[in-house]
């Protein structure tokens, strides 16, 4: 989920200024509205199948509009209520970042995309342990005994 790993892959992966919650607590308003880890989970897994559907040497507008509506569709979902603040916050910069992305964004504008602040990588650095804890089974290749 590194934001490095976006500007990799969005020329790399999936980084603006459009909020994506509506009170900080997990991008679907309260606690009560919040999803299951799972669902959280699948959705970042969701994320991950658009963004890698795109491909920029194809079309640059349409895989950044792909990778924006991935993003739209990420902070739909929210987070868990148990998230931690900080990573809350880098969930919040991630999806801002995607979502603030122009749609006239060049490659050389994504090469620069994972420069961002010390504040700011620790809040990333966050949300991947977040993630990494939270949801296994998004590190690294699928597990063959998933079931498709």
């Amino acid at each position: 989920m590194r934001l490095g790993l976006l500007a990799a892959s969005l020329v790399l992966v999936a980084g603006g200024a459009v909020g994506c919650s509506d009170d900080g607590g997990g991008g679907g308003g309260g606690a009560d509205d919040a999803p299951s880890a799972k669902d959280f989970c699948g959705a970042l897994k969701e994320f991950r199948d658009d963004f890698g559907a795109a491909d920029p040497k194809k079309d640059l507008k349409v895989y950044i509009q792909t990778v924006k509506d991935a993003a739209d569709k990420l902070a739909e979902v929210g987070t868990p209520e148990d998230m931690p603040g900080d990573a809350q916050d880098g969930f919040d910069f991630y999806v801002e970042t995607i979502k603030g992305l122009d749609d006239n964004t060049t490659v050389d504008d994504l090469a620069g995309i994972g420069q961002v602040s010390d504040e700011e990588q620790k809040k990333l650095d966050a949300l991947d342990e977040y993630v990494a804890e939270t949801c296994p089974q998004l590190s690294g290749e699928p597990d063959s005994s998933e079931s498709p």
